[in-house]
This record gives C-alpha cells, sequence and structure tokens, in this order.
C-alpha cells in the first residue's frame, strides 16, 4: 500500500465534508456599480422581488465613508449595529453610502454594500431594501409576470405605473 492509501485509510470520515476550498466573493467581478445623484431606481422590500414588494427611491446623495460618518452620526451608527447583526449580507466595509430622502415610508433610507457586491439599505423594520442598480431584477419581474394572477390589463398598469 502506498504512503497516500495509508492516509487515506487511517482518517475517519467526517460527517459533514467541507469543501476542498472555500468560495470567496471577489468584489471585482461581481461589484454593480455606484448610483448617480439624482436618478431614480428599482428598489424591492426585504429584498423580495415581486410587485408587491416594489417601490422606486431617488437617489439624493452619494457620500464616502468619512463624509456619511460626520454627516449622519446616529445612522453611522445604525450601519455598524446592522453590519454586525446582519453578517450574512452586509460587507464588513463599503466604498460609499447611497441615501435617498425618498425611502419605503418616506423617510431617510441608507444604502450600502453587500457581500455579493449588491446594495442594501440599514434597517430593522422599515427601510431595509434591495436597490437595483443595473435593472436586472426589474427585467427578471417584468419577464416573469405571466406567472402572475394577473389580467392582461392589471399586467400592462403594473408595468406603465411602475418603470421609471
Amino acid at each position: 500500500m502506498s504512503r497516500k492509501n495509508k492516509r487515506q485509510f487511517g482518517k475517519k470520515p467526517s460527517i459533514y465534508p467541507l469543501p476542498e476550498r472555500t468560495v470567496h466573493y471577489s468584489h471585482k467581478t461581481s461589484l454593480q456599480p455606484v448610483p448617480e445623484v439624482g436618478k431614480k431606481y428599482h428598489c424591492f422590500d426585504d429584498g423580495k422581488i415581486t410587485f408587491s414588494r416594489h417601490y422606486i427611491v431617488k437617489v439624493d446623495e452619494v457620500l464616502g465613508h468619512m463624509e456619511f460618518k460626520r454627516k449622519y452620526p446616529e445612522l453611522f451608527q445604525r450601519y455598524i449595529k446592522e453590519a454586525r447583526n446582519c453578517y450574512w449580507l452586509f460587507s464588513r466595509r463599503t466604498d460609499k453610502f447611497i441615501v435617498t430622502y425618498s425611502g419605503e415610508n418616506g423617510k431617510i433610507e441608507v444604502f450600502v454594500r453587500t457581500k455579493q457586491g449588491g446594495w442594501f439599505s440599514i434597517g430593522s423594520l422599515f427601510n431595509s431594501g434591495k436597490l437595483d442598480v443595473t435593472g436586472r431584477l426589474w427585467e427578471y419581474l417584468v419577464s416573469n409576470i405571466d406567472n402572475f394572477d394577473y389580467s392582461p390589463e392589471e399586467k400592462e398598469q403594473l408595468i406603465r405605473e411602475n418603470t421609471i
């Protein structure tokens, strides 16, 4: 028996085998662009991509780390707390803070980077949504509108009313 076979033979099998290599998100390949000030974007409450969870936000400010910390110290502390509590969602560092005053409930909403390179807002009950910077989520939703139980008139109205 070779050395390699002896080592494998003597090993106890693991009940939960771990992958040989852990996948890390590469921000270089999956980083979504930074939204532009003054533009409107589709947003989805709690990250659930449905028509009932859809709303539109207009970006009012794009701030760097120190600018945001100085201008909104309370929101910065909330960001630190949310990033720790939702470690699986938010990136440990965000390059920009996206601020909108027309959030889900008409109040200020702040979007930060996710681990996957997208944008998600910090908020517990209200103002926690996924920002669709590229428009792909909205296109996906509209392309699958036939899966929903809407009449042709309702489909047309939904698309017309929610188009930016």
